[in-house]
């Protein structure tokens, strides 16, 4: 599949669940979650699991911050709304689902693939003076810097050294060139872009959650 057509159903992925009802958001998350969990291995639990305390987090502020009605058998002083735990839960799901995609989407395109798909995202923004040729090539360089920091065990990150990744980069940018590839579009590419563009197009019109 085209790296355009991945970026645009990870897209079209997130504004869905603003349509979708509790029962159909829980459904996608377990599917996405099994299927994440089983094309990025471990590296999709790990970011998950890091993830927990802002999961805890966001549970906490909906279910205490939410008017409602309170759980029985809990003081009403320190008791959660229904509505707000639900809410949290939610939101924790949605998470989730946006963490499981981009999993899958790293997971199943290489770093030049996922660049050539913004890339032809980003080219009506030249209608506005931005040079996408420049920010792609940008980008892809200081993905490949950072990507060294990180495969690098005694790298320790400090803020201080911001400016000397910024130096880098830049000397980079300047002293490589960047070569990206057009891959072409595949007769199923373009049906799935087909139905892309008219399931969006239904959702705006008639605005009906499922």
């Amino acid at each position: 599949m085209h790296p355009f057509v991945k970026i645009s159903l990870f897209v079209f992925t997130l504004m869905l669940m603003s349509y979708l009802s509790n029962v159909y958001i829980s459904l996608m998350c377990l599917i996405l979650f099994v299927y994440a969990t089983y094309i990025a291995g471990n590296g999709f639990l790990r970011v998950v699991k890091r993830m927990k305390w802002l999961f805890i987090s966001i549970f906490i502020i909906y279910a205490y911050g939410t008017p409602g009605e309170y759980i029985s058998h809990i003081p009403s002083s320190v008791a959660p709304t229904i509505e707000g735990c639900i809410l949290g839960i939610i939101q924790i799901v949605k998470l989730i689902i946006a963490l499981a995609t981009l999993s899958i989407l790293f997971a199943t395109s290489s770093k030049e693939q996922l660049m050539i798909g913004l890339h032809l995202m980003l080219l009506p923004l030249n209608l506005l003076g931005l040079n996408t040729n420049k920010f792609t090539a940008r980008l892809l360089l200081t993905l490949g810097y950072v990507e060294e920091l990180a495969a690098n065990l005694k790298f320790k990150f400090r803020f201080d050294q911001l400016d000397n990744m910024l130096s880098t980069t830049e000397l980079i940018n300047h002293s490589r060139v960047v070569t990206l590839h057009n891959l072409a579009f595949k007769w199923t590419d373009i049906g799935v872009l087909i139905l892309l563009f008219t399931s969006t197009a239904a959702l705006f019109y008639f605005k009906v959650p499922f």
